[in-house]
């Protein structure tokens, strides 16, 4: 890898998640919408972006291949299943005023990955990898005190998203013509409920429309942007670079006005730590 091809790469990752993490701020302005008919239009209209993609950059073979295979299909449905609960979740977080919570999962996404690469693929986890699980769950649990149930949300945030990544790591085909088979299995049920509604929301003015469509914005293009940076960088560093997403969903949150209490920001500040103390344990293993 040239320090070209580097330089390239954190600017595809730090572009994708730019856009990923003030996604927030555009779903917002769908609010009136339903969450299931926000996730459709952002999945049906990213779809051509994708398979355009995969047809020009020779992996549309591939594509159909993996379809002829049984346990990669049945994989990936397994797959689909728990990124569309992912998708779902983020999208009715946001219409509930609860972005910051929703960023919060993703906070603690890498860390309960790594707590299941040790369960599941006997990976090793180091002390300071331990410790940085420890403050997530302190975080956690400092909410819960604080709220008085657990941040539910953020949970169900994390865990799918996890189990969906476990799951992708067994399964033999690249990121890319992965998401497409995602896309594709879940489009059938997205068109039947769009179909079930009479075209909802989408049919009700001019602007909502265009907004609606505007969601694959936010999903197909940023995709192709990860998947480039990927190819590029390595995984720790691509890692790292992953919590400008949740960080910006953090201040999107605040932008958009959601009040959070001083026990959820010092919550926050101890999961900021462990976050920190992971990232340096990933770079210090470089």
């Amino acid at each position: 890898m040239t320090g070209k091809d580097a330089r390239t790469g954190v600017l595809l990752a730090l572009w994708a998640f730019v856009i990923w993490g003030l996604s927030p701020l555009f779903f917002a302005l769908v609010n009136d919408v339903p969450p299931m008919e926000v996730v459709a239009h952002r999945i049906l209209w990213s779809m051509p972006v994708i398979a355009v993609y995969a047809m020009l950059t020779g992996r549309w073979q591939r594509f159909l291949e993996a379809g002829r295979e049984g346990r990669t299909m049945l994989a990936l449905v397994a797959a689909t299943a728990f990124i569309s609960v992912n998708w779902f979740v983020f999208i009715f977080a946001i219409q509930l005023g609860q972005t910051a919570q929703a960023s919060f999962g993703y906070y603690i996404y890498p860390i309960l990955a790594v707590l299941l690469g040790a369960i599941v693929f006997r990976e090793r986890i180091t002390r300071l990898q331990w410790i940085a699980a420890a403050l997530c769950v302190a975080g956690v649990l400092l909410i819960a005190a604080e709220r008085g149930t657990m941040p539910w949300i953020a949970l169900i945030v994390a865990v799918t998203f996890a189990i969906y990544g476990i799951i992708r790591k067994t399964i033999a085909v690249g990121p890319l013509v992965g998401v497409l088979w995602e896309l594709t299995l879940v489009s059938g049920p997205l068109l039947a409920y769009l179909v079930y509604v009479e075209g909802g929301a989408f049919l009700t003015d001019a602007r909502t429309a265009l907004l609606l469509a505007g969601c694959s914005l936010f999903t197909g293009i940023p995709l192709v942007m990860y998947v480039e940076a990927a190819k590029r960088l390595q995984f720790s560093t691509v890692g790292v670079l992953f919590y400008l997403n949740p960080t910006l969903q953090f201040v999107s949150a605040l932008i958009m006005g959601e009040v959070l209490s001083l026990p959820v920001l010092a919550a926050f500040g101890i999961i900021w730590a462990g976050v920190a103390l992971y990232c340096h344990d990933l770079m210090r293993r470089r």
